[in-house]
């Protein structure tokens, strides 16, 4: 295709950027939900430009992509951290020679810090850039108030969606003491201490198993398939979910534990899924997450890498049914305004009251 023609492409009335899955993990997962709501709320004429480049020349999917903003009308963003610097910069420069509606989807993460990273004047040019679009989805009071702290004038809370597939979590006599992680394998994700704490409960004669899914971060990788084989059995590596499969295979378990102190920690979406099935999770004060739960009433929290705090935690769990039972129904309340047909209604509410048209 010549650059000539990657430029004359149609009038487009709304075009979608972001990356979709596989990976099946993080913004292309929400990136999936988000087209699939959009599709079931009769929006059809959005236009979806994917941000992973499966094939292709590097030159020509980024004509195709500078040709497709320049088309737009509207324009909803759903990126990453290095997709946001790229993107949104292109999105001002065009907006300069005609007027163009956007939005960004951060949802969750630590957009707000991650901007002190930038010199102060470049900062400054880019939250101006940022302000050019009509609004941006923040999922958290505290990355809200971040955004807005450092000159974001256009913040609006709503939740990163999940598809809610009816099911819902017992315990039982097969699902009990086995607990799971998912989530990216790496030590800031927590691994090492929940390995650590469920090995602790192991020594103490008593019965339990963890399961591990996920991609395993390459420097992690060795001491991480080392201490699952050191385990004898107590600690098992499952591979990698398919966003239909995860709410399924929740149910074959007692417990989410996901004990992270990753720098970068929004709301992680498996704790929406396991929220939407009503399972129990035990999860570390960091970053927003107390915000979303209440300890003892939607999730048992413990500190971030302190192993006998989480392994106390724990116990608590495996020791007491009535506690399962609260937190069951908490957490089910909890996760109510994440459902993926809440969420589009909030977006298109959002984006028609800006003068979107659909």
């Amino acid at each position: 295709m010549s650059c000539y023609n990657m430029f004359m492409t149609k009038k487009i009335k709304t075009l979608f950027i972001g990356p979709f899955s596989p990976p099946n993990s993080g913004d292309g997962v929400k990136n999936d939900y988000l087209r699939e709501g959009f599709e079931a709320a009769g929006i059809k004429d959005i236009v979806w430009f994917d941000t992973i480049r499966r094939s292709g020349s590097r030159l020509a999917f980024y004509f195709r992509l500078f040709g497709l903003m320049a088309t737009s009308k509207q324009i909803i963003l759903s990126l990453n951290k290095l997709g946001r610097y790229a993107i949104i910069p292109l999105f001002w420069f065009l907006s300069l020679f005609a007027h163009k509606k956007g939005v960004l989807y951060v949802i969750g993460g630590t957009f707000d810090q991650q901007m002190d990273d930038l010199l102060p004047f470049i900062r400054k040019i880019f939250v101006q850039m940022v302000n050019r679009l009509d609004g941006v989805f923040a999922e958290s009071k505290a990355l809200k108030a971040g955004l807005e702290k450092r000159g974001v004038c256009n913040v609006d809370m709503l939740y990163n969606p999940r598809k809610d597939n009816g099911i819902r979590w017992r315990l039982t006599d097969e699902n009990r003491t086995k607990a799971v992680f998912i989530s990216r394998v790496t030590d800031d994700k927590g691994v090492t201490a929940l390995i650590n704490a469920v090995e602790s409960i192991k020594y103490d004669n008593i019965d339990i198993s963890l399961d591990v899914y996920g991609p395993i971060d390459s420097k992690y990788e060795a001491f991480f398939r080392r201490r699952v084989a050191g385990s004898n059995g107590t600690v098992a590596y499952k591979g990698i979910l398919k966003p239909d499969e995860v709410q399924t295979i929740l149910l074959q378990y007692h417990f989410l534990a996901l004990p992270t102190f990753h720098y970068g920690e929004g709301l992680p979406g498996i704790l929406v899924e396991a929220g939407l099935t009503g399972m129990p999770i035990v999860i570390t004060r960091h970053n927003a997450l107390p915000e979303y739960f209440r300890h003892n009433k939607s999730a048992i929290f413990v500190e971030p890498n302190y192993v006998e705090d989480l392994k106390n935690g724990i116990l608590r769990l495996m020791n007491d049914d009535k506690l399962n039972a609260i937190l069951s129904e908490g957490i089910l309340e909890t996760v109510e305004p994440f459902k993926l047909e809440n969420v589009i209604r909030q977006s298109l509410e959002f984006m028609e009251a800006k003068g979107w048209i659909f």
